[in-house]
């Protein structure tokens, strides 16, 4: 289960960029159709992974890439999010295509005073941008 590896780097990453003594309320993230990973073990594991941690209750919001998938027989294309689905002409091999991005696109944090964003914190020593945890 690779997912247990993607959720230990993405609150690593998410921990190294949130500002410093903010309540994490939320993560975002952007996956790939790709990267193989189901979006309820993630979510499992995120909750493991942050569990008795200043992340524990943050809510992992994850955006799914679907695949694209092309028909040799007739041509058509278009998205699904499973990646062997027969096409409309018939053809049970049409090809599928997909992106493989892991991207943290946002944290959401509570405000450190009324009226005033804790982003005010720590600045980020690079953007939060790709994840860099490998399938197992």
């Amino acid at each position: 289960m690779h997912e247990l590896s993607i959720a230990e780097a993405l609150a690593a990453r998410v921990e190294q960029h949130a500002p410093v003594r903010a309540r994490i309320r939320g993560v975002e993230i952007v996956v790939g159709a790709l990267r193989g990973i189901e979006p309820e073990a993630l979510q499992m594991c995120w909750q493991a992974v942050t569990a008795e941690t200043a992340l524990a209750g943050a809510v992992l919001a994850i955006e799914q890439r679907p695949w694209t998938l092309t028909c040799d027989r007739c041509g058509r294309e278009w998205t699904s999010v499973e990646p062997f689905v027969e096409c409309t002409c018939g053809n049970s091999t049409p090809r599928p295509h997909g992106t493989d991005e892991l991207d943290l696109v946002a944290i959401t944090v509570d405000a450190n005073e009324p009226g005033e964003a804790a982003a005010t914190g720590r600045p980020a020593a690079e953007p939060p941008g790709a994840l860099m945890a490998e399938p197992t």
